[in-house]
């Protein structure tokens, strides 16, 4: 179910969420090189309509063009399926960010894959970015609070929620290898996100 790449696929700079599925097959693991080698890890669309991260990505990676990051980044790119035509998830589908408990499901094992190789490659931090259906500010979420994911959150903005449910997301699985954490940011499509 996940294919694992280590360089960007010709257009995934320029392509929208909707056209994504042209250029990968479905949930894509991208391993990209940068001067600090442990990897920061970000998520993107594991809901197929939250298309910010998406965004953010591209918008990141057109400034830096050619030249080298300055650390290693991995990128999952979750739900191309349901970004195909613009929801969260298909009626057919698990909610991308509630399979990351073990479980016989294909997604289930695909999160666990995910795990298991970034816990491999000395993952640095964790990003899952989202979007919000309201008209909510933008805050960071955490699942623990320690120092590292305090520090880790008060990067992104001056809110920070707490949350221990639900246990099955991608924050709280990655919090076993390295500082996690969820940024809202705002509703989809708006540029300030």
């Amino acid at each position: 179910m996940l294919t694992v790449l280590d360089r960007l696929p010709k257009g995934f700079l320029t392509t929208d969420a909707r056209h994504l599925h042209e250029i990968l097959d479905g949930p894509t693991l991208i391993h990209l090189p940068g001067r600090q080698p442990d990897p920061l890890f970000v998520s993107i669309l594991l809901h197929g309509n939250e298309i910010t991260g998406l965004l953010a990505i591209q918008k990141l990676l057109q400034h830096y063009g050619e030249r080298q990051l300055p650390r290693s980044l991995s990128l999952l790119v979750g739900n191309i399926e349901a970004a195909r035509v613009g929801l969260r998830r298909l009626d057919t589908q698990l909610d991308y960010n509630r399979v990351w408990l073990p479980g016989d499901a294909p997604e289930q094992q695909m999160a666990q894959q995910v795990v298991a190789e970034m816990a491999g490659r000395s993952v640095f931090a964790s990003i899952d970015i989202h979007n919000n259906t309201g008209l909510n500010p933008h805050y960071g979420c955490i699942t623990e609070l320690d120092p590292p994911f305090l520090q880790l959150a008060s990067l992104f903005g001056r809110t920070t929620v707490y949350f221990t449910q639900p246990k099955t997301v991608q924050s709280a699985a990655f919090a076993k290898v390295c500082p996690s954490m969820v940024v809202e940011c705002g509703q989809p499509g708006h540029p300030y996100g």
